[in-house]
This record gives C-alpha cells, structure tokens and sequence, in this order.
C-alpha cells in the first residue's frame, strides 16, 4: 500500500477531487432551480445515488492499473511482497476506502448542492422543496430488511466481480469486464429459455416458463435463488482474483 501510494497519490488526489466536482454536478443539474419546478425528494437522490455508482465502479474497475502493459506487469510481480498483500492493498484502496470516499463525497456533495440550489431558488416567491440527503434515501421504498441486505449484497457482488475479473484483461480492462458481465446476463437468459424448452415441451420460440412456488413469507424458490447469487457470490469471485493474481506471479 506503501509503495502504490508513494507511486499513485496524485492520481488519486485529482481522482477524489474529480469526484467531488462532478458529483455536485450531477446532483445541482437534477435538482430544481426554476419556479414551480418539481419538488426534489428521496427519490431522487436514490436514483441520483444509483447513478453516482457507475462512478465508484469504473475506479474499481481500473484496480491492478500496472498490469496495462508488459513493463509495468513485470516490475509490479518483482515488489518484494507477496500475492496475499498485493491482492489486499488493492482490495483495500479501491474497495474498501473508495467505498467509504464515495459515501463521503456524495454526502458533501449533496449537502452542497441542495444549498446552491435553495440559493438560486430564494429569488423566487414559491420554491419548490429539497429534502436534506439522508443515507437512509438509499433504501427508499425498501422496507424489509432482508431486502436491504440483498441490495447492499448486490452492490458487494459487483464490486468484487468488477475487481476480480479485471485481472483477466490487460488492455481496456475495465471495458472488457462490463462486457463480461454483460454476456454473462444474456448467457443466463438463454440458459434459462433452453431449461424451458427441455422441461416444458409445450414452449415455443423464445418463451421463458419458470415453475414458481412460495417458501419463507412472500418470498418465492427464483426470489431465493436470486437472492443467494447476490449475498453470496462475493465469496466465489475474491478467491477467484486472488488466485489469478497469483497465477500471474507465477
């Protein structure tokens, strides 16, 4: 961690600053600044948030940024340390303290535009309101907790898979890996439609027939299914990125 910050700091200096200009504004540009314009609510800073995200993705994304090329793969596998540290330095800069920086800046962020937005409003005599950000806005309408578990678990997946599977490219990486990700879904789809065809005879064309039943509350057998890939596959795709690290060392 010592030497990729001895190395890096700038970057991430100007990274963190990046952030906080273009999330105010993101934020400033959806909230209202006109007279009798739509009243700015949870909602919208849920979405915003969501938004926001790709953001803190794409830095995850461009994890390992030494192994773009030959040269610097090769002094990067000769640091005198081993797979386990340099796998967790990473983990930890870009997931872990990102992680809290986005909360962070995001908050900043939001609390700043709100009170530019106000300022512009107060010429106005009817101003539309603003709600304060809260990090409970992120869970709006999401009143189980079993719910808010499964979206903090999905957020989780992604970022380990988004970190891991960057170690399978070297250039674009961070675009390769959206793309895997992306034919991964589809390739689920087709399983499923496939599955379909071979336990319902009765299917036609591109029909999806799944048989759906109830087991804990309202929560159904796909829900679950659904739910346990979220929660739990973070702990399939961090071993996955550790021991393709240190195939390359290797």
């Amino acid at each position: 961690m010592q030497n990729d910050l001895l190395l890096n700091y700038k970057k991430y200096l100007f990274t963190i600053m990046g952030a906080l200009i273009v999330g105010y504004i993101i934020l400033y540009m959806q909230m209202p600044t006109r007279e009798y314009s739509p009243d700015f609510n949870v909602w919208n800073y849920s979405q915003t948030f969501m938004m926001c995200l790709l953001g803190l993705g794409a830095f995850i994304g461009i994890s390992f940024p030494a192994f773009s090329s030959k040269t610097s793969s090769m002094s990067y596998l000769l640091l005198p340390s081993s797979n386990f540290e340099k796998f967790m330095s990473q983990f930890l800069i870009r997931i872990v303290f990102g992680t809290v920086l986005f909360f962070i800046i995001f908050w900043i962020d939001a609390r700043l535009a709100r009170a530019t937005a106000l300022e512009v409003l107060s010429q106005f005599e009817h101003m539309p309101t603003i709600k304060p950000f809260e990090f409970s806005n992120i869970f709006y309408n999401i009143d189980h907790v079993i719910d808010k578990l499964v979206l903090i678990g999905c957020m989780v997946s992604i970022g380990t898979y988004i970190y891991s599977v960057r170690l399978f490219f070297k250039k674009l990486a961070l675009v390769k890996t959206v793309i895997s990700m992306a034919v991964a879904v589809v390739f689920m789809i087709f399983l499923f439609i496939a599955l379909s065809h071979v336990f319902y005879p009765g299917n036609y064309g591109w029909e999806l027939k799944l048989n759906t039943y109830n087991i804990y509350k309202r929560y159904g057998n796909m829900d679950i299914w659904i739910y346990a890939i979220f929660l739990l596959s973070w702990i399939f795709f961090l071993p996955l990125g550790y021991f393709k690290l240190k195939e390359k060392q290797v």
